[in-house]
């Protein structure tokens, strides 16, 4: 059932953006998930990826030709992870490796039923999803997980993206993960076995992220307010490796962005993560598009308030809004196409 009263707020949304000179860009899930279905099991359920093509059929013809552009689903590597494997706590609190699975294939069937109801209704309009991705890196021990990791969180969704008009890509770091010589010849051993699987993966999982963030700490390197290496670049790597897979397909930068309650590291970041990203436009990718998280402080799923990603900073108590400087540095590089890098300036 349709709550019009929703779907009459966001017509007014996507006006509101239009007459602004801007073009609406319309995920049409992101993380949240209804009470009744996350009681039948979310994405594990079997009538999920049918009822979210419903849902996207009826969404994408309210909207019409107000909107030319659809994410699908934001971030399905988190939402597996988060929500079925229990790394994040995100609902409906599943915490096995059967869940994860079955919500991995539950999550790109619906990914791609989306497509076809966006292409259905809306000829002409694009569709694709936005994926989670970091930069990753591994010594001799660590290159075991590193591959699972990558498989199961990223792997596994763009190949789902076969049949996309483009590739969102989301990247705020580098994951590092270090071990002892001998582990990754135990941990691909014991992935070979379904039932050592099972057992090992929740364990891992959680290792491996905290091993990560205290590596990096030990390394003295900066680190965001969510704990990740301070690392605008990284989303350079993650576009390489979406290029390769896809080789002229049209890439957007779909979240990049720093949690920091310095804005002088804001500047900083967008600044580098930008110039990594033009040398690789310059190298002839095809990168459509970047889209910096966040506008303003946002409520960080896990993490309430308290992390601020915002171009623009929110007083809770009063809702009061401060537009920082990095708004306007970014507003700066968008009205001119210039970046200034090292004293010297790059164009698009």
């Amino acid at each position: 059932m349709i709550d019009h009263a929703e779907v009459d707020h966001y017509r007014r949304v996507v006006a509101a953006v239009r007459e602004r000179g801007l073009i609406p860009m319309v995920t049409l899930n992101h993380f949240t998930l209804p009470a009744w279905l996350g009681a039948m099991g979310g994405w594990r359920h079997p009538s999920a990826p049918g009822r979210f093509e419903r849902y996207c059929r009826s969404v994408v013809a309210a909207l019409g030709d107000a909107v030319d552009w659809y994410c699908t689903i934001n971030e399905p590597g988190a939402v597996a992870f988060g929500g079925y494997l229990g790394v994040l706590g995100f609902p409906p609190g599943f915490r096995d490796v059967g869940s994860w699975k079955r919500a991995i294939s539950g999550l790109t069937e619906g990914h791609r039923l989306a497509v076809e109801a966006v292409h259905a209704v809306r000829p002409g309009a694009r569709a694709g999803a936005t994926h989670s991705m970091q930069e990753w890196e591994a010594d001799a021990g660590g290159r075991a997980a590193v591959d699972y990791l990558r498989r199961m969180n990223e792997d596994v969704f763009l190949e789902a993206s076969a049949g996309d008009d483009f590739v969102g890509v989301q990247t705020y770091t580098r994951a590092r993960v270090e071990a002892p010589a001998i582990v990754s010849p135990l941990i691909r051993t014991a992935l070979a076995v379904p039932a050592l699987e099972a057992a090992l993966v929740p364990v891992a999982v959680r290792w491996a992220a905290g091993h990560a963030t205290a590596a990096v700490a030990g390394r003295n390197e900066r680190l965001t307010q969510m704990g990740y290496e301070f690392r605008p670049e990284a989303v350079a790597a993650t576009i390489g490796r979406v290029a390769a897979l896809y080789p002229g397909r049209d890439i957007v930068v779909t979240e990049h962005g720093v949690a920091t309650d310095d804005d002088a590291q804001r500047v900083e970041f967008i600044s580098r993560g930008l110039a990594s990203i033009h040398a690789l436009m310059e190298a002839g990718l095809p990168i459509r598009g970047y889209i910096h998280w966040s506008l303003l402080d946002n409520f960080e799923w896990a993490h309430g308030y308290a992390m601020t990603f915002g171009l623009v900073g929110v007083d809770r108590a009063t809702l009061a809004r401060t537009i920082r400087p990095s708004a306007r540095f970014l507003g700066g590089v968008a009205r001119t196409g210039r970046l200034a890098v090292d004293g010297a300036s790059s164009r698009r």
